[in-house]
């Protein structure tokens, strides 16, 4: 596991979703957060990208929206990840952090 990505196991997980949950195809979805360089973080931020937003964000029937934070084994959030889960959680939404494939098919 130690040559996957972040950007690996999002894929990882929103494939096998997809692949196994075919009734549930768009509700799960990622959150576009990552600029390319500062003149794209302009434009984004403007279009309403918020910095710390969950990786992901899955759409649960009957239950709260589920906010999805992925990291490698070793990976912290970041003080804006964990100001946004604050906001997440005061809100009523549900937040994980996801560290490997296996973990997400298991919350899944």
């Amino acid at each position: 596991m130690s040559d996957i990505t972040e950007a690996r196991l999002q894929s990882d997980c929103f494939l096998w979703h997809w692949n196994t949950r075919p009734n549930e195809r768009g509700l799960l979805f990622m959150v576009h957060n990552n600029p390319k360089n500062a003149t794209d973080g302009a434009r984004l931020k403007a279009m309403g990208m918020v910095a710390g937003v969950s990786d992901m964000i899955y759409l649960r029937d009957g239950l709260p929206p589920l906010c999805i934070e992925l990291k490698l084994p070793d990976g912290v959030q970041s003080k804006a990840q964990k100001d946004w889960q604050k906001v997440a959680e005061s809100v009523g939404c549900d937040y994980v952090i996801i560290r490997s494939l296996s973990e997400f098919q298991s919350l899944i």
